[in-house]
């Protein structure tokens, strides 16, 4: 079960349901989940519980085209805005994982 631990403005964005993908940059502690996996959005003692749909894996370029980066980045007005966005969060990293996240009932 992922764990996904986020600032407020992120964890709001959830809350509100203006966001639904999570993007990461690929470490091990990801590399294990799969769809149907149900993944913990935490920020302090606030959690949300979501089941990962889909995940999308590679160069922030792939994953753009297979998911509208205003599902990652709702603030943004353009693509670049979100992978500016994106490589402030992870100036280092190359490969990415997003996931695709759904409300359980």
């Amino acid at each position: 079960m992922p764990l996904f631990m986020v600032k407020k403005e992120a964890f709001n964005l959830y809350r509100f349901g203006k966001r639904d993908v999570e993007l990461r940059a690929v470490k091990h502690q990801w590399k294990n989940s799969k769809p149907g996996d149900i993944a913990t959005i935490q920020c302090g003692r606030d959690i949300f519980r979501k089941k990962i749909t889909k995940i999308h894996r590679g160069t922030l370029a792939r994953i753009f085209l297979k998911v509208d980066y205003k599902r990652i980045f709702p603030e943004a007005s353009t693509v670049f805005e979100a992978v500016k966005a994106a490589k402030k969060l992870y100036p280092d990293a190359e490969e990415f994982m997003a996931f695709e996240l759904q409300d359980i009932f």
